[in-house]
């Protein structure tokens, strides 16, 4: 059965890791920059080990919730205080994966919604 929110979690830790190899290439040498290394190899495995945990799908929709919330603050955060002239991808790269977490979430939620339904009619 292919699982659209799978494929949506995949491409979030993909634009993450791209992130951190563009901060890794530009040598950013900013504590800023540091900071942003960090979160974004955490989230792009968090990511990846939220694509194993598709049996767990409360869990799965939780952590996915805050992950958005918490990483939607941090990019509202570095849009207002890094200089945007060379590092807008970093803050793209930032919304474009709250935007595939926000369909994912959509996802896993018609599962969670799909699944109930079905253990009403038995």
């Amino acid at each position: 059965m292919f699982r659209v929110q799978s494929l949506y979690l995949l491409v979030s830790s993909a634009i993450n890791f791209f992130i951190l190899a563009i901060i890794v290439h530009n040598d950013y040498q900013d504590d800023l920059m540091n900071i942003c290394r960090g979160v974004t190899s955490a989230s792009g495995s968090l990511l990846l080990y939220l694509i194993f945990q598709h049996k767990k799908k409360k869990l799965q929709h939780k952590i996915i919730m805050i992950f958005s919330v918490v990483y939607f603050l941090f990019g509202f955060y570095l849009a207002f205080t890094i200089d945007i002239n060379h590092n807008s991808f970093i803050v793209f790269g930032i919304i474009s994966v709250c935007i595939f977490c926000a369909l994912a979430t959509k996802n896993i939620k018609k599962d969670i919604n799909l699944i109930n339904s079905a253990d009403r009619l038995r």
